[in-house]
């Protein structure tokens, strides 16, 4: 293995090890508290009406909750993987993947996914591959990681931050939103754009879908902060460490990109993650419009413990959200788009 992949699985297992860590999480900032859902004293219907069901990238989900990216392509990552992946299957989520960039350079990267997929034949994935990745190869290339997958769409995760803290001076983004206009041309499955942790604004969504983006996931402030993550990484009389203080609540909460973004949700696919933490969270998030909902650190923590364990925080994600709906009169969450079921404080 050479010093570059042994470098990576390095960094995969800090990442791990640090987005366990209270000290990266900026729950403080989720913006969740600004919101509250009517509370419907008589719902006249039965509890057991109540569906999450959805239809996301034109598959059928029994769930608006999806596995948001998380890791791949180290030692440590097939068992998580396999946890969350089993867990997707018997709930029915959909489960978007880490980064696949170690495939772009390694064959044998791509055989932790095959290994996933042969015991879970029927789980539903979606590629993920970062920005810079997309600017250094070729879109056949990008295309061809989701051919290997199996999977059903192709996230690209935007990370300015993170690369800058990754001790990455020469983070260039110039060219990237051609780049992704090219590969929604070229890609036979749906291309979705996200951020890693800081939110999209309303004008770069505008852009994206513009240009064919399927789907926008927020992934705003509030939940893991990649940035503190990475400048825990590093020595700290680094320029990156003294520098990460500066930047703790950097960012859009992902209800602040969800508020900004009221007369796109109708008609377009905007997807919401970021410091969600239960099924009312996840409630708030559809009533704003959102179509899907992201969870990943607590899904980590579960699935480094078992697969059991996992499949109990996603069956506690739903039945909380199904709670949420039911007491605010929803029925379906495709309801959220036509009722106004939420308010806003001053907190």
């Amino acid at each position: 293995m050479g010093t570059s992949f042994t470098d990576f699985e390095n960094r995969k297992k800090d990442h791990i090890r640090l987005a366990l860590d209270e000290s990266t999480q900026s729950l403080v900032n989720s913006g969740f508290s600004k919101i509250k859902l009517n509370h419907q004293a008589l719902p006249e219907f039965n509890f057991s009406d109540v569906s999450l069901k959805v239809k996301l990238l034109g598959h059928d989900f029994s769930s608006p909750h999806f596995v948001s990216s998380m890791t791949a392509g180290h030692e440590n990552s097939f068992g998580i993987n396999l946890n969350l992946a089993k867990s997707a299957s018997q709930s029915q989520w959909l489960m978007a993947v880490g980064s696949q960039r170690r495939e772009l350079t390694d064959t044998k990267a791509g055989e932790e996914w095959k290994k996933i997929k042969s015991e879970v034949p029927d789980l539903k994935l979606v590629s993920n591959i970062g920005i810079l990745e997309l600017l250094s190869h070729t879109t056949a290339e990008v295309i061809k990681l989701t051919e290997n997958l199996g999977a059903i769409g192709l996230f690209v995760h935007l990370n300015p931050l993170q690369e800058l803290f990754q001790n990455n001076p020469d983070v260039n983004f110039a060219g990237a939103l051609k780049a992704i206009e090219s590969l929604v041309k070229q890609s036979p499955v749906p291309v979705l754009v996200k951020e890693v942790g800081f939110g999209i604004n309303k004008d770069l969504a505008s852009k994206l879908f513009e240009m064919g983006v399927k789907v926008v996931d927020v992934s705003g402030n509030g939940g893991t902060h990649w940035g503190q993550l990475e400048a825990l990484r590093q020595s700290k009389d680094s320029l990156i460490f003294k520098s990460s203080d500066a930047f703790y609540d950097w960012g859009l909460s992902c209800i602040d990109c969800l508020l900004s973004m009221q007369d796109q949700t109708l008609f377009h696919q905007v997807w919401a993650s970021g410091g969600v933490r239960n099924g009312v969270d996840s409630a708030k998030c559809l009533a704003l419009g959102a179509r899907a909902v992201g969870i990943a650190q607590p899904l980590m923590k579960a699935a480094v413990e078992s697969q059991e364990h996992t499949l109990q925080v996603m069956q506690q994600f739903d039945y909380q959200l199904k709670v949420a709906m039911f007491c605010s009169g929803v029925k379906k969450c495709e309801d959220f788009l036509h009722q106004k079921v939420w308010y806003g404080t001053n907190n």
